[in-house]
C-alpha cells in the first residue's frame, strides 16, 4: 500500500471554514476516497500549541514516507520549507507543494531563499496561469496549474430560479474583511437604493468575520439600512443550497493573497453569475458578459454599474446561468484528482 503524508491546516478538533483549511480537507478526502493509500495527516493547527510534537511527526513522516504533499501559509513556509528542501535534496523525498492563494511570486521576490526551496521540490501546484507565469519570471520553473476544485452538487438549469423582480437579492460568500470588498458591496447596494428612492436590491453577507475586522464590521452594520443583512457562517458543502436563489454573487475583492477563489466555484455550481473585480486571477475564471461581469471591463467600470446593468438586463440572466453551470463542471474533483494520483504514482 502506498504511503504518503499531507502537511497542512486541518484545524485540530475545531471547525474552520477558511480557504486554506477547506482546500486541505478536500484534498485529503478526495485522495482517501479515490485510492487505498495510507495517508498521514500532519496538522499545522498544532504549530503554535504543540510545535515540538508537530516537527517530530513531520520528521518521522519524511524519513518513513517518500512522498509528502504540503499546503502552507507564509508562516508555515518559513518554518517548514528549509526542512522539506533538505529532505528533498538529501533524502530522496518527493515534495509536492499545493500552493495556497495567489501571491507566492511576491514571497519569492521578498524572500530569495524561497526560490531555491521551491525549485528543490518535485512540483509546485499553482491555481492559476497568472501565478505560474509570475513564478517562472521569478526563477521557479517546476510549476503545474491545478485549479481550485470542490465536490458540490451542481444546480440543474431547469431548477435554477428565474429572476423574479424587486428586490433583487445579491450576496457575498467569503471571509468578511475590508480587503474582500465587503464595504464596497454594502456601499453599492445602499447607493443603488438611494438613487432609486426604494429598496431595489438587498445584500446578504455570509462568511466568517475576520477577527481584526469585527469592530469595524459591527460599526458599519449598525449604520446600514435594512437592505443589508449578515447571515452568519455556512459550511462549504452547503454553499450551493444556500445561495442558489440569489440574483448574483458579488466579489469585489482587492485582497493581496487572492488566488483561485473558492466562492466563484460555489457560485457557478449554484448557477449564480458573479460580479467580480478584475483583480489578480479573477479574469481567468469570470468571463465578462458570459458567466458574470468583470469590472472595470467592457460592460461596467464599477461594482455599482455592473449591478445596475444586470438589473436592467435581467432577461439575459438565464443565458448567464447556463454558462455558470457549464463552467462549474471544470471544477469538480474527479478530473483533477485523477491527474494528481497519476503524478504521485509516477515512478522516480
Amino acid at each position: 500500500m502506498k504511503k504518503i503524508a499531507i502537511l497542512g491546516h486541518f484545524g485540530g478538533n475545531e471547525e474552520f471554514l477558511d480557504g486554506q483549511t477547506v482546500k486541505t480537507k478536500i484534498l485529503y478526502d478526495e485522495l482517501s476516497a479515490q485510492t487505498e493509500w495510507n495517508i498521514q495527516k500532519l496538522d499545522t493547527y498544532w504549530k503554535n500549541k504543540k510545535p515540538i510534537r508537530l516537527v517530530i511527526s513531520t520528521l518521522w513522516a519524511l524519513i518513513l514516507r517518500k512522498d509528502i504533499i504540503v499546503l502552507l501559509s507564509i508562516n508555515g513556509m518559513k518554518t517548514f520549507f528549509p526542512i522539506l528542501s533538505f529532505f528533498s535534496r538529501h533524502w530522496n523525498v518527493r515534495v509536492f507543494h499545493d500552493v495556497i492563494g495567489g501571491n507566492l511570486d511576491k514571497y519569492v521576490a521578498k524572500y530569495p531563499k524561497f526560490r531555491g526551496y521551491l525549485n528543490s521540490f518535485t512540483e509546485n501546484w499553482v491555481e492559476t496561469e497568472t501565478l505560474k507565469k509570475g513564478l517562472e519570471k521569478g526563477g521557479v520553473h517546476n510549476c503545474e496549474v491545478v485549479p481550485n476544485f470542490k465536490r458540490l452538487t451542481i444546480t440543474k438549469l431547469e431548477e435554477s430560479p428565474k429572476p423574479c423582480g424587486e428586490p433583487y437579492r445579491f450576496c457575498t460568500f467569503s471571509r468578511v474583511m475590508k480587503e474582500k470588498g465587503i464595504e464596497t458591496a454594502i456601499n453599492a447596494v445602499e447607493q443603488i437604493n438611494n438613487d432609486n428612492g426604494r429598496r431595489l436590491c438587498t445584500l446578504d453577507i455570509y462568511g466568517v468575520v475576520d477577527r481584526t475586522y469585527q469592530d469595524d464590521f459591527d460599526r458599519i452594520m449598525s449604520k446600514s439600512t435594512d437592505a443589508i443583512h449578515y447571515c452568519g457562517v455556512v459550511p462549504y458543502n452547503e454553499s450551493v443550497e444556500t445561495i442558489k436563489d440569489y440574483f448574483a454573487l458579488l466579489f469585489p475583492t482587492f485582497w493581496d493573497g487572492e488566488g483561485f477563489p473558492g466562492t466563484i466555484v460555489d457560485a457557478f455550481s449554484a448557477g449564480l453569475p458573479v460580479i467580480a473585480s478584475d483583480w489578480n486571477s479573477n479574469g481567468e475564471i469570470v468571463n465578462d458578459g458570459k458567466n458574470g461581469i468583470l469590472y472595470p471591463g467592457n460592460i461596467a467600470e464599477s461594482l455599482k454599474q455592473a449591478m445596475v446593468y444586470l438589473i436592467e438586463n435581467s432577461e439575459q440572466m438565464m443565458a448567464l446561468k447556463k454558462q455558470c453551470i457549464a463552467d462549474a463542471q471544470k471544477y469538480q474533483p474527479e478530473l483533477h484528482v485523477k491527474r494528481l494520483i497519476k503524478i504521485l504514482e509516477r515512478t522516480r
